[in-house]
């Protein structure tokens, strides 16, 4: 086996550090406690960013900060505060039968066994901090309520079956895949249209019908939806003032995706109608409305009129605490606003601006993850593959079902060797893809690769 390049070493290498300061860290650490990279944090000498990158370099995993993973009681469930706490662990991300974990020590086997021994799931690690993991761990057990360390069997029972753990052959990857790339125009063009923006999410081609009819001539943009999984980006990503939900949806159900949604304090003042034509009377629509955060439910077939008095009640009610409250300022107007300067700088190959554009959203707005798939984007046209895996990661990590960032972090995984990681993340972006040709695209891919 090859032995590992001292972290130290390669950062003089790469010119982040000067040999005299490698002297001072090694210097502080026979005195203190704490791996390279954390002492050199905590003596103020790096930022916590510049360290990760610089570990993922020197392990060939991808890396993730401490303060980007995003909390969620599934992570939290996994295994015990202590498990966390002495193995410097956090998960980060949990997808049916794979759990993302970032890790002080991603090259620990005995670690990543014990970790696939007592969650059942098959562990992918990524690198972080040992300082800002220990405080992240903290914060997340701090909050948590009391669980059992292992999974409940309901949830057991909904993993689906991962694909069989054999290398990936050579094969090129397809050229529908490839070319698959995000479109900048109407996100771009969001704030340019001032009315206030409906979000109708419904599987029903007759229902969107409906709406467009209704809606033609309003003084609201619409906007439709038809998949329960992608129905939370678009929110986020839209602002409407109004979300018209149907409560029976592929994906991801309705209820479920406005109890999420109520719960999230950067998608404050949006209103929430859920319709619905199986859950029926007044009990039904008050425990809606109770456990779900409903604004209102309508039973289907229902009035037009009504509908159309109810959005334009919610609208008003949504625009003025918006404006009393400070609503989306400066959370999420102002991320919106550095990330269509971002998508402007970058359609006009300026990169270094859009960069700049892109880390300010995300300051804005640390939860969305579209910011840190556009770094991403900077970073590979730059060929600075691990910065644009760790980009990719936190885009993931925070929107499980983002798939331009799931689908470009799976074609960066098979063409840097990470085979494994890349059926992985071929499985998630199968599962999160929107559109049902590339589904099948994907599906292929897969049978020739595994």
């Amino acid at each position: 086996m090859t032995a590992r390049v001292p972290i130290g070493q390669l950062l003089v290498e790469w010119a982040i550090f000067s040999q005299d300061q490698v002297d001072e860290i090694l210097a502080i650490k026979r005195k203190e406690p704490g791996r390279f990279c954390s002492v050199a944090l905590r003596r103020g000498l790096s930022d916590e960013r510049t360290l990760v990158r610089a570990l993922s370099r020197q392990l060939g995993v991808p890396g993730m900060l401490a303060g980007e993973v995003p909390r969620t009681d599934e992570g939290v469930a996994l295994f015990a505060r202590e498990v966390s706490e002495r193995l410097c662990v956090l998960p980060a991300r949990v997808f049916h039968r794979t759990v993302t974990l970032v890790m002080r020590d991603p090259t620990d086997a005995a670690a990543l066994s014990e970790f696939e021994s007592a969650t059942g799931k098959i562990v992918r690690p990524l690198v972080g901090l040992e300082g800002p993991l220990t405080a992240a761990i903290r914060r997340f057990y701090d909050l948590a309520p009391a669980r059992a360390a292992s999974l409940p069997p309901a949830l057991q029972a909904e993993i689906i079956p991962e694909p069989p753990a054999s290398p990936l052959s050579g094969d090129t990857l397809p050229d529908q895949v490839v070319a698959l790339e995000t479109r900048f125009d109407e996100l771009a063009l969001l704030e340019a249209d001032p009315r206030p923006r409906l979000l109708a999410i419904d599987d029903d081609a007759n229902i969107q019908r409906v709406y467009e009819a209704m809606f033609a001539a309003s003084p609201f943009r619409l906007f439709q939806c038809t998949d329960g999984a992608l129905a939370l980006e678009q929110i986020r990503r839209i602002r409407p003032v109004v979300v018209l939900l149907d409560g029976r949806l592929p994906g991801m159900h309705g209820f479920e995706i406005c109890r999420r949604l109520k719960s999230d304090p950067t998608l404050a003042g949006t209103a929430v109608i859920l319709l619905s034509g199986a859950y029926r009377g007044w009990q039904m629509r008050s425990d809606l409305m109770k456990h779900c955060g409903a604004d209102d439910v309508l039973e289907k077939p229902f009035s037009f009129d009504y509908l159309n008095a109810r959005v334009v009640e919610l609208a008003k009610a949504a625009v003025e605490s918006r404006s009393t409250t400070g609503g989306m300022r400066p959370l999420a107007v102002d991320a919106l606003r550095h990330l269509n300067a971002g998508l402007m700088h970058l359609q006009r190959g300026d990169l270094d601006a859009a960069a700049a554009d892109f880390r300010k959203s995300a300051e804005h707005q640390p939860n969305a993850a579209r910011p840190h798939f556009y770094l991403g984007k900077i970073h590979e046209r730059r060929d600075e593959r691990y910065d644009a895996m760790f980009e990719y990661e936190q885009a993931v990590a925070l929107d499980s079902t983002f798939f331009p960032a799931i689908k470009d972090l799976a074609i960066l995984y098979q063409s840097s060797g990470f085979l494994q990681k890349a059926a992985e993340m071929w499985q998630q972006a199968l599962s999160s893809c929107p559109d049902a040709s590339m589904k099948q695209v994907i599906r292929e891919h897969l049978t020739k690769l595994l």
